[in-house]
């Protein structure tokens, strides 16, 4: 009798062991939620740069300017993890609960995705967009006012315009689920003659477009200066730089967060915005965040008076 008792007690330990077990490694509830933490995962697309295990990002420039926003966000654990955008789309789309909320960093602002995510204010400041070709690029002859109208930045970068070159039949890449300045600029002008569309199938975009490039497949391509300067400097001096002229004057803000839209979601994007207030009207923290955002954009030195003032202007807007 003492035997079976014994057996009995076993068993109810168990069972209650496993009850245990799965709501601590689950989803809490009841009173254990009250003092864990709710989870924010950053999410990037793979990109040069970054590093970590598995789908884990530990470090890299693009993961310092997000490690450093979420050390503002006190009321939460945070993670940082890497999938292709359509993937990262998803998971922003469909994969909410009370305790984990998943937010694509450095989203553009699109109207359509505010009906299924919170947008947080900008994190950064552009500056001129730049095109990269094999071979020179000449605006047509009907055109030339364009270019004109808009001239380079400071002199960094010859200016011309992407209305011309398309108008040309001269091809460039856009990417499935990669919607951004660039992309809804050549969509006002795109033709199956001009533009191939392709998934960016987990690829560094930018380095996806430079081969293209060398392949013959497009004739000039948007590629970023974090790109350009990872490039060998007899790759870099084969190819020709220029700025967009309709994307080189206007100053944006860059880089918002883009949360599922669930409470947890608003609550994030929210207090999110709070910190940006702070740090903005913080001048070291102000500069730090300046700072990083510039090396995480991949600029030459060169231009960091050019960002530095553009970052004051558009603080004082």
């Amino acid at each position: 009798m003492s035997v079976v008792v014994t057996l009995v007690a076993f068993v109810l330990l168990c069972l209650k062991s496993s009850v245990l077990f799965a709501q601590t490694d689950g989803e809490c509830e009841g009173e254990s939620c009250a003092s864990k933490k709710p989870t924010v995962v950053w999410l990037r697309p793979p990109e040069l740069g970054i590093e970590g295990s598995g789908v884990s990002i530990t470090s890299g420039p693009i993961y310092d300017v997000m490690a450093y926003l979420s050390t503002h966000l006190h009321n939460y654990d945070h993670q940082f993890e890497a999938y292709p955008v359509k993937r990262a789309w998803s998971l922003v789309q469909h994969q909410q609960s009370a305790q984990k909320v998943y937010c694509f960093y450095g989203a553009a602002y699109q109207e359509e995705r505010a009906e299924w995510g919170y947008y947080s204010q900008p994190t950064s400041i552009n500056l001129p967009l730049l095109i990269v070709a094999r071979k020179a690029l000449q605006p047509s002859l009907k055109n030339e006012l364009d270019t004109a109208q808009s001239q380079p930045t400071q002199g960094y970068f010859e200016s011309i315009s992407l209305r011309a070159l398309l108008q040309q039949n001269l091809r460039t890449v856009l990417y499935n689920d990669v919607n951004n300045v660039y992309a809804d600029t050549v969509e006002q002008w795109a033709t199956k003659n001009n533009v191939v569309r392709l998934n960016g199938l987990g690829k560094d975009l930018g380095m996806h477009t430079i081969a293209l490039l060398e392949s013959g497949r497009i004739d000039f391509g948007y590629v970023g200066h974090r790109e350009l300067s990872a490039l060998p400097e007899e790759e870099l001096d084969a190819l020709n730089v220029y700025q967009i002229s309709e994307l080189s004057q206007q100053l944006r803000g860059t880089k918002r967060l883009l949360c599922s839209k669930s409470e947890l979601g608003q609550a994030v994007t929210s207090d999110l915005d709070s910190v940006l207030t702070h740090i903005t009207s913080t001048p070291m923290k102000s500069q730090t965040l300046r700072d990083i955002n510039f090396v995480a954009d991949g600029y030459p030195l060169f231009l960091k008076p050019l960002f530095d003032e553009r970052w004051k202007q558009y603080l004082s807007n």
